[in-house]
């Protein structure tokens, strides 16, 4: 959406500019890049003109909704990205203290091992 609103801003730029570079003050028969458009009546000028504005009014809008949602998307992207660390670094550590969990469930269970009667002696 961005390039296609850079392209329409471009084309109308270019295009109303070289109408009013070369149009000045001549109605009778503007040119366009060489070659007389045919228009002699000022309010047919006048509609062409708009039509080059609206178009360069569409490309800009264009580009700022683009923007506006590529940065929407960037944001939403940077919290998911968030989330996915925190939800990495409580991984982490629920793994971490089932670790120190089972070393104290197996040191407790060799140590009643070793205190029951039926349990292995030293000979």
């Amino acid at each position: 959406m961005i390039i296609i609103g850079f392209v329409l801003l471009a084309v109308a730029a270019v295009f109303g500019l070289d109408l009013v570079w070369k149009n000045h003050y001549a109605m009778r028969s503007p040119a366009l890049f060489g070659q007389t458009l045919g228009i002699h009546n000022a309010a047919v000028f006048f509609v062409v003109a708009a039509v080059c504005g609206a178009v360069l009014v569409l490309g800009i809008s264009m580009m700022l909704a683009g923007m506006r949602r590529k940065g929407h998307q960037a944001k939403q992207h940077r919290a998911e990205r968030k989330e996915a660390r925190q939800a990495s670094r409580d991984r982490d550590k629920a793994q971490q203290e089932n670790e120190k969990l089972r070393g104290q469930l197996d040191h407790d269970h060799h140590d009643a091992d070793a205190r029951s009667p039926g349990g292995a002696t030293a000979e």
